[in-house]
């Protein structure tokens, strides 16, 4: 699979997004899972049966996998994480909010550090009020949250202990550890929402 049909799957998802949002239909995180899995079908050419959604992570205990797509002649195992970040439905601070992304981004590099021909794969989606948290100079993650497309940015404890205690707690859940994201999407969708999506990699 070239990644020209995996970047098509993800603008095909920000449309159905875009969409979905300029209509104000009630969305919760399933709701952006299962777009995404639709997009994936339309144009990877999956049927359900190709995919595989909350399966075990086999380095963390207790914790899933939000969606696989197994190996096949034509790519790689893909693994898909998803946050959907919106202020009615969590009252976490935004601080922690922020926290609990890059133990997903760990969670995923723990899982590509053992299965390092598999491509990883962190799908944001947040409203306006975490957004605006994020791009926030004070806040030190607009590099992260405004990461242009294309471009890279190396995570370590360096960068996470360079924020508020909150933030660390949380994120640290699955240990600290050194990688890098590449930026795969950064678009803002209608009704003040936005999607980003990054590639976890091994350094």
């Amino acid at each position: 699979m070239s990644s020209e049909k995996l970047q098509l799957t993800f603008q095909k998802f920000a449309e159905l997004l875009d969409t979905r949002f300029s209509k104000d239909v009630f969305t919760k995180e399933d709701s952006i899972r299962y777009t995404f899995f639709y997009a994936t079908c339309l144009e990877l050419g999956l049927g359900p049966e190709d995919i595989i959604l909350e399966s075990v992570h086999p380095n963390i205990e207790g914790a899933e996998i939000d969606m696989l797509i197994p190996e096949n002649k034509d790519y790689p195992e893909l693994v898909f994480e998803f946050k959907y970040d919106v202020k009615r439905s969590s009252t976490s601070a935004r601080t922690a909010k922020a926290g609990h992304l890059f133990a997903d981004i760990f969670r995923l590099f723990l899982y590509k550090k053992e299965h390092q021909k598999s491509k990883c794969f962190l799908i944001y989606v947040t409203s306006l009020e975490q957004a605006n948290y994020l791009s926030k100079k004070e806040n030190r993650l607009n590099d992260f949250f405004n990461l242009p497309a294309g471009q890279t940015l190396q995570i370590n404890s360096d960068y996470v202990k360079n924020h508020a205690d909150t933030f660390v707690n949380a994120a640290k859940a699955y240990g600290i550890h050194v990688c890098k994201i590449l930026s795969c999407l950064n678009t803002d969708l209608e009704n003040s929402h936005y999607v980003r999506i990054y590639e976890i990699q091994i350094i």
